[in-house]
């Protein structure tokens, strides 16, 4: 069974993705806290990580750059931002794929079962 850290500070949003993917046959974890979330990014072990760009203490942006030197997990961007800069500079920093909020969770599933 594929894992899947979620990495998004809105608590409800998160508890949805943990019940819509777990629903879908995937094991779910989801950082709660994000002092060290790249320390704890990386502790997971897990197939697949979603990863919002605005989150307290630290730029989802500069995690994934961080995290890249070091992981070839796939991640996916899910953030509010729209901006074609936000996306472009995800996809230059290894993101795999970038969902803009609100999202379908089909389209999300579907962008997850590439992995």
């Amino acid at each position: 069974m594929q894992k899947i850290l979620i990495v998004e500070d809105d608590e409800k949003l998160r508890h949805e993705l943990e019940i819509f993917l777990s629903r879908n046959g995937y094991q779910t974890c989801g950082l709660e806290h994000f002092e060290q979330t790249l320390e704890d990014m990386l502790r997971e072990d897990t197939n697949l990580i979603l990863l919002d760009i605005n989150l307290p203490n630290v730029d989802g942006e500069y995690i994934l750059k961080e995290f890249r030197k070091i992981s070839d997990i796939p991640v996916i961007m899910i953030t509010s931002r729209d901006s074609e800069m936000d996306e472009l500079l995800s996809m230059y920093y290894g993101a795999d794929h970038y969902v803009t909020k609100p999202f379908n969770t089909q389209i999300l599933l579907a962008k997850i079962r590439g992995f």
